[in-house]
């Protein structure tokens, strides 16, 4: 009688101390991912961090950054973020800087189609476009032609009348 007071004792102390906390984290956690709502900022199970863009019954599209986004099981969801956890601000403005970067880009690609080099915008535009050249596309990897090697050729394994590798000798009993 005392083995099966002590068994069951024993079965009260690991649901209250391992199963109990688990389902109770369990629930939880689908109550914060059912509170889930469009435009909140979340961290996912991988670590990287997103706004809900739509909300579906298993999934949702998580928005990283302007037009880039994911479709993620709503499991993948770790945590809510608050704005206290932020770190960067975000904004959809162009910043002076970043407008500065975007003109030095139109520079750079103006001075190269003035320019007298190969690569025009014509031909940048055919560069992706296998129907505009017969070959193989300009950016695909060419094979590099094989140099003479400096060292002789390797020997091949040695050959011994009973097979193709030597054997080893086995111990008698």
């Amino acid at each position: 009688m005392e083995m099966i007071l002590l068994l069951v004792a024993m079965f009260a102390i690991m649901y209250f101390l391992m199963i109990r906390p688990q389902q109770k984290k369990m629930k939880e956690d689908m109550q914060m991912r059912s509170q889930l709502a469009e435009g909140d900022r979340v961290l996912l199970t991988s670590g990287i961090f997103g706004t809900i863009a739509h909300v579906g019954e298993r999934q949702m599209i998580i928005e990283l950054a302007p037009g880039v986004e994911i479709t993620v099981l709503k499991g993948n969801v770790a945590r809510q973020v608050l704005p206290a956890d932020e770190e960067f601000e975000f904004t959809d403005e162009v910043g002076a800087d970043e407008a500065g970067d975007a003109a030095d880009a139109v520079d750079a690609v103006d001075a190269v189609d003035a320019g007298s080099d190969d690569l025009t915008r014509e031909n940048f535009d055919n560069m992706f476009d296998p129907a505009a050249t017969s070959g193989p596309p300009m950016w695909w990897p060419t094979r590099p032609q094989s140099r003479p090697s400096s060292r002789p050729p390797r020997a091949p394994p040695p050959v011994t009348s009973r097979g193709s590798a030597p054997r080893t000798p086995r111990r008698r009993r």
